[in-house]
């Protein structure tokens, strides 16, 4: 049985660490939070109900170690993908690219944790409804309505920074009368 679990936690180890990664972690800070989440399943294997229950139950306990340590991790990523952006030049092909992923990290990154864990079970860890549902402990209505509201959130903070974005280098031939007036 304790072999067929360490197996089975083995083949889960990268897609804890990618999901923690996509929540914001450094990737320093993944590796201790994802012996983190490990040592405590392994101390806690008792706790679970089923071997179908294994996938969810671990990223219950990766969010709430991820929880524990949201502040620091924000505030690293976000330091990161600016020093990335700074570093590359100007006339880079790939700037635009860059630029566009900056913007939705940050957008990602701003959004509240009950917003966003929701949407990186689902979405890139691949989690159904249910198994997201269960990871974190709400409803599974709740957890669709979550979703909703965050790919709203996100869509409204890359229109504003789009909007922001264009106002702050405008073409030749720009309408400066479109423009929203700056309060100070």
């Amino acid at each position: 049985m304790q072999a067929a679990f360490d197996r089975a936690l083995e083949s889960q180890l990268p897609r804890i660490y990618a999901y923690l990664r996509r929540l914001g972690a450094s990737a320093a800070a993944a590796d201790d939070l994802v012996q983190e989440t490990f040592l405590l399943a392994w101390q806690r294997v008792s706790k679970l109900r089923g071997e179908g229950d294994l996938k969810p139950w671990l990223y219950g306990i990766a969010r709430r170690c991820y929880l524990k340590h949201r502040t620091r991790a924000v505030r690293e990523a976000t330091e990161q993908i600016g020093a990335d952006l700074a570093a590359a030049p100007a006339d880079d092909p790939g700037s635009d690219e860059r630029l566009a992923a900056h913007l939705v990290r940050e957008a990602l990154l701003h959004l509240p944790d009950k917003y966003l864990q929701p949407l990186a079970l689902v979405y890139w860890e691949e989690l159904s409804y249910e198994e997201a549902a269960q990871a974190l402990s709400i409803p599974v209505g709740t957890l669709g309505w979550r979703v909703h509201k965050a790919l709203k959130l996100v869509r409204k903070a890359l229109a504003e920074e789009g909007a922001e974005h264009e106002a702050g280098s405008p073409g030749p031939e720009a309408d400066r009368t479109a423009c929203p007036p700056v309060e100070d």
